[in-house]
């Protein structure tokens, strides 16, 4: 159980970042009140928040339950998760070096999970 839910964990973050970042293709970046403000009114950035909130308390009721140094290096797929949400859902290219560090972060998960 506990594999699941750190895996949906890396996907809500995952996922809060492409929402983040398709909220901020519409609202032009700056320090003032005004970009705040268009902040918690713009849809996408909510969905992130919220999913951010959300996998936040999933993730105190998995370090409630189990050792951080087993489920921790579970959430390092998210960045192959936003990789790959990246290039599907926003269109982005994707380096072969990229392709080889993810890879490597997958090799890498594995391996520290593995019993």
């Amino acid at each position: 159980m506990y594999f699941l839910l750190t895996i949906i964990c890396a996907l809500m973050i995952a996922t809060g970042q492409i929402f983040w970042k398709l909220g901020m293709k519409a609202i032009p970046f700056s320090f003032s009140l005004n970009t705040l403000i268009k902040f918690f009114l713009n849809g996408y950035i909510l969905l992130g928040i919220f999913l951010y909130f959300t996998e936040t308390f999933i993730w105190f009721w998995l370090l409630s339950r189990e050792p951080v140094a087993k489920i921790y290096p579970l959430l390092s797929l998210s960045y192959v998760f936003v990789v790959f949400m990246a290039r599907v859902f926003l269109k982005e290219k994707i380096a072969f070096t990229q392709e080889v560090g993810i890879l490597f972060v997958i090799i890498g998960v594995s391996l520290i999970v593995k019993k």
